[in-house]
């Protein structure tokens, strides 16, 4: 199975000691591999998760149908780390209550699943420019001779931040799913583009000298918002 048979798969060749692949929720796939493996050894790896993407792709499927805006009463939410269960209820006033594990939309079209697609990704907006500006006010202060980055948060088909030459960071809004800790080491990994433009070992030798357990964190939050191995 060649990864041009994964839909909108791509290769990322890295510096890294094992292969990996991630299903996205919205059906890209990424394969990451360390830079001296070779086509057959990829190939091979790719056969063997042929079956897990499939049923990853399943899964986020059942939350995206009608062209990714139906989404309904009782499935499950990740937001900062934890599934909740969306329950949505019929109130005259529209708002969006966390409770425990739950997540409760009231609004007055219950089974409009287009203003429900697009208020709940309207709060996720909402709920990550805060996050994300309180978690970089406080990773960047491991940085001490950087200047305070300008953050952008932007839908990203395939990564989970992005760093300009500007100095300005752009987060995934879909990176609220993710716990706190996951969200700083996305942080921290962009910032230290600040210094290195490529994944050269300087920087993950930074990275590292800023959170030790950065790949602890990273593959936490694959494996629970992902499931990559």
């Amino acid at each position: 199975m060649d990864i041009k048979d994964i839909c909108s798969a791509e290769l990322v060749r890295e510096p890294r000691k094992s292969l990996s692949i991630r299903v996205f929720p919205d059906g890209c796939v990424v394969v990451k591999a360390p830079l001296q493996a070779t086509n057959v050894e990829i190939d091979a790896f790719i056969e063997r998760k042929r079956l897990w993407v499939k049923k990853q792709l399943v899964y986020f499927n059942q939350f995206h149908t009608c062209g990714g805006r139906e989404i309904v009463s009782g499935c499950s939410i990740l937001y900062l780390g934890r599934q909740y269960q969306l329950i949505i209820t019929k109130n005259i006033q529209k708002r969006i209550v966390v409770e425990k594990n739950k997540i409760v939309l009231y609004t007055p079209l219950p089974n409009n699943h287009t203003d429900i697609y697009d208020f709940l990704t309207e709060w996720q907006q909402e709920r990550a420019n805060t996050v994300f500006s309180e978690r970089l006010k406080s990773v960047v202060k491991l940085f001490e001779d950087m200047p305070v980055p300008k953050l952008k948060v932007r839908k990203l088909a395939k990564r989970w931040g992005s760093y300009l030459k500007s100095n300005t960071i752009i987060l995934n809004p879909q990176l609220i799913q993710a716990s706190k800790p996951a969200i700083d080491v996305v942080i921290a990994h962009e910032l230290c583009h600040y210094y290195y433009k490529d994944h050269s070992k300087a920087f993950f030798n930074l990275l590292t000298s800023k959170i030790p357990n950065w790949k602890q964190v990273e593959d936490k939050m694959e494996q629970k918002i992902l499931g990559a191995r």
